[in-house]
């Protein structure tokens, strides 16, 4: 049996946009999803799995990563010494970026159109590391090989929970500080075409990079995400 986890985890991803209806229509163009309704938005599923909340809010529209934690409280106190502002269960971290904090909801499962990497760019890598070890007891650590440290896994109980990019330019000012969502998906270079017939953007051209294949994009009310078709592992 596998031991709990201790310390906080990225669960899952959230969409808060003022245009729920368009938001629906887009992703569901895009990876096929069915939606739920909920209180205040609904739940996308795809192949019948959920994969994310999409909530009403006020402009800019945006993507949240959430983080689930046994304990809280003690993660929200951590948070505040190290320097993040609070807002229900918003945290807003010194160097830019927000998450989400939940007691443990259930984790989205793996598969195509749901979320299956989390990661945090970033141009201040070293603060960066501070803060989420700090708040989240989350070691940084550099993959065997890497020429450098522009890039480190977030490693929590005995397991990287998602990454650290140093973002260079022009990818500064092209991506927003703070958590990305990766969704993972078949063919990202299609999904980039399609995507943008359907009033998104694309910030980031396919590229191959280590872990799998990427592109950047954002949806028509601006909420940045990137696809990824992970790299093949194993034999």
């Amino acid at each position: 049996m596998n031991a709990p986890r201790t310390r906080p985890f990225p669960t899952g991803a959230e969409l808060v946009t003022s245009d729920l209806d368009a938001a629906r229509s887009f992703y569901q163009d895009l990876l096929g999803w069915t939606y739920q309704a909920t209180a205040d938005g609904c739940t996308a599923s795809a192949d019948g799995v959920p994969a994310a909340d999409l909530r009403f809010g006020p402009a800019p529209a945006r993507w949240w990563t959430v983080f689930g934690a046994a304990d809280e409280a003690t993660v929200r106190a951590a948070a505040g010494a190290a320097g993040a502002r609070l807002t229900g269960d918003e945290v807003h971290d010194p160097l830019g970026g927000s998450f989400r904090l939940r007691t443990v909801p259930a984790p989205v499962l793996p598969g195509l159109g749901r979320p299956c990497w989390y990661e945090y760019m970033t141009t201040d890598p070293a603060g960066a590391d501070r803060f989420h070890t700090a708040a989240l007891g989350l070691r940084s650590s550099v993959p065997p090989g890497a020429p450098d440290d522009s890039y480190a896994l977030l490693v929590g109980d005995v397991a990287p929970v998602a990454g650290r990019l140093a973002t260079p330019p022009p990818l500064d000012t092209l991506l927003p500080a703070g958590w990305m969502v990766y969704l993972a998906v078949a063919d990202p270079d299609d999904v980039a075409e399609r995507a943008q017939r359907g009033g998104g953007r694309l910030l980031v051209p396919p590229r191959d990079v280590v872990t799998g294949r990427v592109c950047a994009l954002a949806d028509p009310a601006g909420a940045v995400f990137t696809v990824i078709r992970p790299a093949r592992t194993g034999s």
